[in-house]
């Protein structure tokens, strides 16, 4: 029996809370005390020695105080704008956070902050002299005013630094990114760019590792074809058919979804209620249209709310969007930093990226890289994680809906309602055992391995057996979209 207390891991900050914890050590300068004290100081110089002095004093205080000013302001913008916040953490702060999201990311955002010329805190300083003598690399001899820059060779191999330098082979965990742990985030892309998949893949991940966490989801589309998305994994929906409707109408059935009716309860009261919760708005451009005409902001003020103030009462936001340009909604992403971009762009849809140019989320990237990340991803997408400002390819998820929208198919991994099972075995063309196995695997609501062999196969008997021909058999076929849904280690 374990008799102590201790737990590494006891502390676990979510990225709202780290950046809070960042942003507070910029405000604790004492900048303006330093300014008073530089002419308190240069007027007892004057009255020693010269007014010459004195002024010279005076202004070099002055101008250190106000480029550490300007120094604050940036890493301020860094946080904002990039999330970045390592070089930012001092002490304990910095080590925990090492702790809690690994060196990998910690280097990650090192780097970022090096190309940028961001002022690096001492125990990141100290951080990177450890990395560079651990790794036997020669010290890199810089101005002491300047970041050190991490050596290329104590970092993981192709880390993205800025908009002209992307992995043309990384594929992205986007499912990790958003769900482990859960991020306030606004994913974008025209229909049919995989929003939904991608969604429905972090939903069941979040409920596989914290059946607890709640899930409420706004459905301002209702197509019946896409239930499968959703069905079985989220705790309460609200479906309405806003096409054609009137945006009055549209704004009246949004207040109903928050504040409740007589015979449904409102998402206000709900999320009152409830230890954990994610709440799941679709449609943003629809209901952003709606909310412009009718002057309508509380979809943007609830969004606002919960991404700036919900984090310790682990309350979380997603909104999905045609583009980011989300402002009809009353939300300015660009003045918060509590809020993730996620971008998916598919090879039938690249011509977005001009239209997406100027959102101030995004990090550009240019036609001959972004087609260079479709042609690596196994489903033809890139995708876009605000997360650390990096562009990778998209990796092939299982589709739980009824329907292929690349193909224009009926078909789909959801086996919800009869019709479906149907509509698949028409369009099916003969599979291989391997292929059916897969095909199982992908369609299964189980999320464990033991539990699609000993209830759904009923092969209790043989169990362990299967579980190593199954694990083989993902390896083999190199199915990312199971490698995550069941955990499997690669």
């Amino acid at each position: 029996m374990d008799m102590t207390r201790f737990d590494i891991r006891k502390i676990q900050r979510t990225p709202e809370q780290w950046s809070a914890i960042a942003f507070k050590s910029t405000t604790e300068n004492n900048n303006q005390w330093n300014i008073a004290f530089g002419l308190v100081v240069a007027a007892i110089a004057a009255s020693a020695t010269s007014g010459i002095t004195g002024a010279l004093i005076a202004g070099w205080t002055l101008y250190s105080s106000f480029k550490k000013a300007k120094e604050i302001q940036r890493n301020q913008a860094a946080i904002r704008e990039y999330g970045c916040i390592a070089h930012i953490l001092d002490g304990d702060d910095f080590r925990g956070y090492v702790q809690q999201v690994g060196q990998d990311s910690v280097n990650k955002e090192l780097q970022f902050a090096s190309s940028q010329e961001y002022e690096f805190s001492k125990a990141a300083i100290d951080y990177i002299e450890d990395t560079v003598q651990i790794n036997e690399s020669p010290q890199v001899l810089i101005p002491s005013a300047s970041p050190m820059l991490v050596p290329s060779d104590s970092l993981p191999v192709n880390i993205n630094t800025s908009s002209s330098i992307h992995n043309p082979t990384h594929v992205i965990d986007i499912v990790r990114e958003i769900a482990s742990p859960i991020r306030n985030c606004i994913i974008f892309g025209i229909g049919g760019s995989g929003k939904g998949m991608l969604v429905a893949n972090a939903l069941r991940r979040i409920k596989a590792e914290n059946p607890n966490r709640k899930i409420f989801y706004i459905d301002p589309k209702n197509e019946p074809g896409e239930y499968g998305y959703i069905e079985g994994v989220v705790d309460v929906v609200r479906r309405k058919k806003c096409k054609n409707e009137s945006p009055e109408n549209i704004c009246k059935w949004m207040d109903e979804v928050l504040d409740g009716t007589s015979e449904e309860i409102g998402y206000i009261e709900w999320a009152n209620n409830q230890s954990e919760s994610l709440l799941v708005i679709d449609e943003g451009s629809t209901l952003g249209d709606a909310a412009k005409k009718c002057r309508n902001e509380r979809i943007g003020t609830l969004i606002l709310h919960i991404s700036s103030l919900g984090g310790s009462s682990k309350e979380n936001v997603w909104l999905l969007a045609q583009s980011p340009y989300v402002g009809p909604l009353g939300l300015n992403l660009s003045a918060t930093s509590q809020i993730t971009a996620v971008a998916i762009i598919s090879d039938k849809n690249t011509n977005v990226l001009k239209q997406w140019k100027k959102s101030p989320i995004l990090e550009m990237i240019d036609l001959e890289q972004i087609n260079t990340l479709i042609k690596a991803s196994p489903c033809n997408r890139a995708v876009f994680f605000g997360g650390n400002s990096t562009w990778g390819a998209m990796p092939e998820l299982p589709n739980y809906s009824a329907l292929d929208r690349d193909n224009d198919k009926p078909t789909g991994d959801s086996l919800s309602t009869q019709e479906r099972r149907q509509l698949r075995t028409a369009t099916a063309t003969p599979l291989t055992p391997s292929q059916q196995m897969i095909d199982k695997l992908e369609r299964t609501r189980h999320l464990t391995l033991e539990d699609f062999i000993v209830k759904e196969l009923g092969q209790n008997d043989r169990a362990d057996e299967l579980k190593t021909a199954i694990v083989t058999l993902i390896h083999q076929t190199d199915h990312q979209g199971l490698i995550y849904k069941f955990k499997i280690d690669v």
